[in-house]
């Protein structure tokens, strides 16, 4: 006779002192996550603040849509590419943080790393405008990209050593999908650098193909980065 009683997850099962830790463990990692999440949407919301001054700024007071939408422009592209740097990092961020049951000192450390570097792509995002696409704005924008993308990466590999995925019940597989996605992101932002120096154009344009990417994989990988067609969606997701 099968039974209906409902699966309970390993921690469940522990004594009432242990279950305590254990949730005690998962409100911390929620508050990092938490904390992490409104750094991401207040650089969102610089960006925008930072569209509104550009425009204030080059937008003539006079003169037809046209001219309206060409003084517009320069400074749209650079706040959407500044956008779809955090959105990307973000969904990296959160896929990650799908996962983890605790966390650590060192955790704790590369969020103080982690968050500093993106509340910067909207500096990063106003040279881009300001300084007219030149080259060492560019580079600045992309090394800023690279770091959060390595720092990623080192919290993933820390998640991975250091046991903070305990109780999570994530498939090796998913393990191996999400190193393999981090890595990817840090060798393409290495080539973007290196198309960067050569030209501002080519390094721009291999920057968003690399987002755009991240994006496409996270999205319909979901959370166990499953890409293969026709698969039936994950019950964690």
């Amino acid at each position: 006779m099968v039974s209906l009683r409902p699966m309970r997850s390993p921690w469940e099962e522990l004594e009432p002192a242990s279950r305590d830790a254990v949730d005690r463990q998962h409100q911390a990692v929620r508050r990092v996550e938490l904390l992490a999440t409104v750094v991401f949407a207040a650089a969102m919301a610089v960006l925008v603040v930072l569209l509104v001054n550009f425009a204030g700024a080059s937008v003539p007071v006079a003169g037809n849509p046209t001219d309206l939408l060409k003084a517009l422009w320069p400074a749209a592209g650079a706040c959407a590419l500044g956008f779809l740097v955090l959105l990307s990092i973000w969904l990296l961020y959160h896929l990650q943080f799908h996962y983890l049951t605790q966390s650590s000192g060192l955790l704790l450390l590369l969020h103080a790393l982690l968050l500093p570097s993106a509340l910067l792509i909207p500096f990063s995002t106003a040279l881009l405008n300001t300084l007219a696409l030149t080259r060492q704005a560019v580079l600045l924008f992309d090394a800023n990209v690279l770091l959060i993308q390595i720092l990623l990466l080192l919290m993933w590999r820390h998640a991975v050593k250091g046991g903070l995925l305990f109780g999570s019940n994530v498939p090796a597989r998913v393990v191996r999908r999400m190193r393999l996605l981090l890595r990817a992101g840090v060798s393409a932002m290495l080539v973007v650098l290196g198309l960067a120096m050569l030209s501002s154009p080519a390094g721009l344009g291999a920057l968003i193909a690399v987002l755009a990417a991240q994006i496409a994989v996270v999205t319909k990988g979901g959370y166990t980065l499953d890409l293969r067609a026709g698969k039936a969606p994950s019950p964690s997701m």
